[in-house]
């Protein structure tokens, strides 16, 4: 994308993030007062940053490049982190800093039943407005598409509890803050935000540099994340359904399945099927590239993120893939809380049974989201290492390059799970332009297979192979 020679911070900022594929459409560089930059869906349904027309544009008053979360310019979350929890929290490897980790769900009302795990996310907010510690809630609601906007998610501005649960559930789709940013500029109030920890430290890095934000942004409230998708995600499973990618007025990711272990969640997705208005609801695992280890649709910038569990939220909530949670169908939260002013009301609703929690140790909180930390660790390494053999620009993370902790199995399964993203962008758009869901299919089959053979567990060695047969001819001859 050509930039205009004046503004080399703006030129480096496109250079380096957006023409190298890492910009996750945050909207952080579009909320900047003065921002030359907009956000936009591109071919491929995700959002990214975007110049406005030259004769528009103006200087931005503060640097772009430092509150953008995958800049060279910005910092880490350990160093965000320390400056905000430093002085109150322990810390732990992966978890960051930590006042108090817990696990369990809300018995209060129905937060639980509406909520995706255990209710919490949308308690919490709830709590912040009934307990007047803020004056609204910036979350991610639903929205009704329209023939000029297809979207069916972004970010709304929640003044009631009524409100705050209407926008329960997690929403795997893709937004952006920067129009949430400008009702809170406008807005006078307190605020707490919600996101997902890219969003949230996007939203840290706006409050470092504006005095506006950091007075009336109280709490960040952090969602655990595998990864974003594009909204070509939700039209691949309606699709799937019989719902066509443009008939889709409304979508569930999470259904919760009665009897069905917590994991085994279903979709529910409403549209226009025959001239008629359709809800359809179907289980996750009977849908083709529901499978999360696979990334289809995947941004980019997600395989370069090493922070799972949103460590510079006040408050971060996931769910609890844990084995002692997952037969209870409702679901279950882990909860990491760094801020005292949100432990206190959680500790007295305890004690008054609204809530059900128990302390856990941080690292079974970072055990609850083995795979995930599995791909943003251990296989960021190599990605890193991928990128710097190649000598492409990448974001700086807090993980080192590095190639030799893998097997030769594991480097081939990270590296197809790159070129699976990668296709299946290009793929979707391939059998929306035709009109044929088998498109997809057909264009990712190769892939999926060769992924699923690199998958499985190795073969033992030839002597051993030996050996075991001899063995069982010996006792079929002699007992």
């Amino acid at each position: 994308m050509a930039v205009r020679e004046g503004n080399s911070e703006i030129k480096e900022l496109f250079e380096t993030v957006v023409d190298g594929g890492y910009c996750i459409g945050c909207g952080a560089c579009a909320a900047a007062n003065d921002s030359p930059i907009e956000m936009n869906l591109d071919e491929y349904e995700r959002f990214q940053a975007t110049l406005v027309p030259e004769t528009n544009r103006s200087s931005p008053s503060i640097s772009l490049e430092s509150v953008c979360p995958f800049s060279a310019k910005s910092l880490d979350e350990d160093r965000i982190g320390e400056e905000l929890f430093g002085r109150d929290c322990s810390y732990r490897d992966r978890v960051g800093y930590y006042l108090a980790t817990y696990a369990g769900y809300v018995a209060e009302g129905n937060f639980r039943d509406g909520g995706s795990s255990g209710g919490l996310g949308t308690w919490i907010a709830a709590k912040l407005l009934k307990e007047n510690l803020v004056d609204g809630i910036v979350h991610v609601h639903p929205r009704q598409p329209t023939a000029e906007d297809s979207r069916l998610f972004a970010y709304q501005l929640s003044l009631s509890v009524e409100d705050v649960q209407k926008g329960a559930k997690s929403r795997y789709y893709p937004v952006e803050m920067s129009a949430a940013i400008e009702i809170i500029r406008h807005r006078p109030g307190r605020y707490a935000f919600v996101g997902i920890p890219c969003f949230i430290k996007a939203v840290r890095l706006l409050m470092r540099q504006d005095p506006l934000l950091n007075e009336r942004i109280q709490f960040c409230i952090g969602l655990v994340c595998g990864h974003l998708k594009s909204a070509a995600f939700a039209k691949l499973l309606a699709w799937q359904c019989g719902i066509e990618p443009d008939k889709i007025l409304a979508f569930d990711f999470r259904k919760k399945l009665p009897g069905a272990d917590a994991n085994k969640y279903g979709i529910e997705v409403t549209g226009v099927k025959d001239g008629q208005i359709v809800t359809v609801t179907s289980p996750v695992r009977d849908l083709y590239g529901a499978d999360w280890g696979l990334g289809f649709f995947k941004y980019k910038a997600c395989d370069y993120c090493d922070d799972v569990l949103a460590e510079t939220a006040d408050l971060s909530i996931g769910d609890a893939w844990l084995p002692q949670y997952l037969k209870d169908s409702r679901g279950t939260n882990v909860v990491v809380v760094r801020h005292r002013d949100l432990q206190k009301p959680i500790e007295q609703a305890i004690d008054a049974g609204d809530l059900k929690l128990e302390r856990i140790d941080p690292d079974e909180v970072a055990k609850s989201q083995r795979s995930g930390f599995r791909h943003r660790r251990e296989g960021l390494a190599y990605r890193l290492y991928l990128a710097d053999k190649t000598r492409q620009w990448r974001p700086p993370k807090r993980v080192k390059p590095e190639a030799k902790h893998l097997d030769r199995s594991e480097r081939q399964r990270f590296s197809l799970r790159i070129l699976l993203a990668d296709r299946s962008h290009s793929a979707f758009k391939d059998a929306t332009d035709r009109g044929q869901l088998s498109v997809f299919q057909a264009r990712m089959m190769p892939l999926v297979q060769e992924y699923e053979l690199a998958s499985l567990p190795p073969r033992p060695p030839l002597w051993r192979r030996i050996r075991s047969r001899l063995k069982k001819y010996y006792v079929r001859l002699f007992g």
